[in-house]
């Protein structure tokens, strides 16, 4: 098993509840969190999570991103004989300090916004009752909404951990899950067969051309991968790259939005041409891509007969959302399993 094993994810993700699985098989437990609870109890400050989300913040911005993972390797660094399960990573800097530690594997875990909220209403931590309301704008803000760069960023720590849990289920359920990426790392348990077509999309990744996002995609079915795809510009044509630069980027236009002002065939697309181009049926396949689908991509797959789209990290196009939304033909699983970095 790995010596270090990070944790990040929101609150009411029940990362603390992986935490107690490690501590029973002997790891010890250290926590950022905790840091910036002892630095807010000298500033006298109580320890409200808005309180703490500033004092962290201040932390980083005066000590750099990874100041607290800087101390959590110094203070574990004390006892190296030790195992150690690492609480409350938010920003992508304190990951990248703690991968100093030989051997750290960083788990994510996550949850609905709907179920985290009702979490949180249900634990009452401290005391507190919190509505609704407050509950999303604390998400909001560890999400990095609002946030600067050395702030609260769990969005952006999730989209790079070495493994993802959804945890949407019970404690039992949680606990296989976890088992199985720990069995995973000891060789007990071979790689699912999402993991292994996750695997084969990030590969395909590699060769995507786009200068802001590498994306891969698989589609499969009955176990079997049929075609593949990764974004880049038609065929025959010049990339980006080899004309100075990204058109969108010259523009200022956002990510998620306007798609048409773009040379790239998106990863999606391409998978889903090629299985055109040599007569493949994929009705009734599940496209895996390392993305969430944009809206353009998402018309596609609907009539393409696609029955699920497993994707991983996030993408904000809030139509291609909506559209996904009000359809009941195609089914959206976010992936869970050992992520593989492009």
């Amino acid at each position: 098993m790995p010596k270090y094993i990070g944790l990040t994810g929101y609150m009411g993700s029940g990362k603390g509840e992986v935490a107690k699985l490690l501590q029973k098989r002997g790891y010890k437990y250290i926590s950022l969190s905790d840091m910036v609870r002892e630095e807010a109890t000298k500033r006298g400050l109580p320890h409200t999570r808005e309180n703490l989300q500033n004092v962290g913040n201040d932390l980083r911005e005066k000590g750099g991103a990874g100041v607290l993972g800087a101390k959590v390797c110094a203070l574990v660094g004390q006892e190296p004989e030790s195992s150690w399960v690492i609480d409350g990573i938010r920003n992508p800097g304190e990951a990248e300090e703690l991968k100093k530690l030989p051997d750290l594997q960083v788990v994510g875990v996550s949850a609905s916004p709907e179920i985290l909220v009702q979490r949180v209403l249900e634990r009452n931590r401290g005391g507190t009752v919190l509505k609704r309301e407050a509950i999303l704008e604390r998400l909001e803000r560890e999400k990095g909404i609002g946030e600067p760069p050395k702030g609260q960023q769990v969005k952006k720590c999730l989209e790079n951990v070495d493994y993802f849990i959804l945890n949407e289920g019970t404690l039992e359920e949680l606990g296989r899950k976890f088992e199985h990426f720990l069995r995973l790392g000891t060789g007990e348990d071979r790689p699912t067969f999402d993991e292994i077509f996750m695997e084969i999309a990030y590969t395909w990744a590699k060769r995507a051309t786009c200068l802001r996002r590498k994306v891969g995609a698989v589609i499969a079915k009955d176990k079997q991968q049929l075609t593949a795809g990764y974004n880049g510009a038609p065929r025959g044509v010049p990339h980006c790259a080899e004309l100075g630069g990204c058109l969108r980027e010259k523009l200022g236009i956002p990510s998620g939005q306007r798609h048409e002002i773009c040379r790239g065939t998106h990863a999606e697309q391409n998978a889903i041409t090629q299985a055109a181009k040599f007569g493949i049926s994929i009705e009734g396949s599940t496209l895996y891509c390392n993305t969430f689908p944009c809206v353009i991509c998402t018309k596609m797959i609907l009539n393409a007969g696609i029955d699920t789209v497993v994707y991983d990290s996030d993408y904000d196009d809030p139509l291609s959302k909506e559209i996904l939304a009000q359809q009941n033909v195609l089914v959206l699983r976010r992936y869970e399993g050992r992520k593989i970095r492009v």
